[in-house]
Formats: structure tokens, sequence, C-alpha cells
């Protein structure tokens, strides 16, 4: 980790903004497993067959963006073994290079984020609606 310091500036911050967004991945990962155990085991039970129509394709989605996580967290993790080389100095990689490998993977990270949060909004919703139906019920 001592090596770390001796990396420019800029590819310090990449190194910093690399690890955050594998801790990111790491929670995402958590979160998707976690929601998809809750509407299988129990929200699917209680929604009606007009609302698990509408969930069954967020499910989908969800393992799309799995197999997709999976696929930046391979290229997290290629870009910050490039940086811990190059700080030890086994590595030489133009600063263009780096910044556009970055770049690259800002843009998978906030696309992924983004497509979650969606899926997220769109299963919450449909989640409140079960739950103020079965609350008229009763």
């Amino acid at each position: 980790m001592k090596s770390l310091t001796r990396l420019p500036a800029k590819a310090l911050e990449y190194y910093i903004n690399a690890r955050r967004w594998k801790t990111h991945l790491d929670f995402f990962n958590m979160e998707v497993v976690f929601l998809n155990r809750i509407m299988e085991e129990h929200f699917l039970q209680l929604a009606g067959d007009n609302h698990k129509k509408k969930i069954t394709p967020l499910g989908s989605k969800l393992s799309v963006l799995m197999n997709e996580k999976y696929h930046v967290d391979g290229l997290l993790d290629q870009q910050l073994k490039k940086l811990e080389l190059l700080a030890e100095g086994l590595l030489r990689e133009s600063p263009e290079e780096l910044a556009g490998k970055q770049a690259h993977l800002e843009y998978h990270i906030i696309d992924l984020i983004h497509e979650y949060r969606e899926v997220k909004r769109e299963l919450y919703t449909i989640v409140e609606v079960v739950l103020n139906e079965r609350k008229l019920l009763v």
C-alpha cells in the first residue's frame, strides 16, 4: 500500500475512485441478492396475477444487471491491478490511456447504478400499490 503513494496524483485519484466503485458493486451484489430473495420468497405470494406480470420482467432485468455487474467488476479489477503495478514501477502506461480507461469505467458504473435504481423504483412502486391494496382489504 505504501507504493501507492508513489503514484502521480491523478493516478492515485483513479485508484481511490476504483476502490470506492468496488465497494459500491459489493453492496449492489448484496442488495440484488436480498431483493431477489424477498421477491421470490415473500412478495410474489402477496401480489395478484396482474402485479406478478409486472414483477417478473423486473427480476429478469435484475439478472441482466448482475451479469453487467460481473463484467464491470472484472474491468475494475484490471484497472486496480494496473494502477498497483504502475505504483510499483512494473508497468508503464500513459496518462491518456489511464484517463480513457477510467472514463470508460466511470461510464459503466454510472450506467449500471442508474439502471438498477430505475428497476428498484419500479419494484418499490409495485410493492407500495400491493401493500395499499392489502390494507384496503383489511
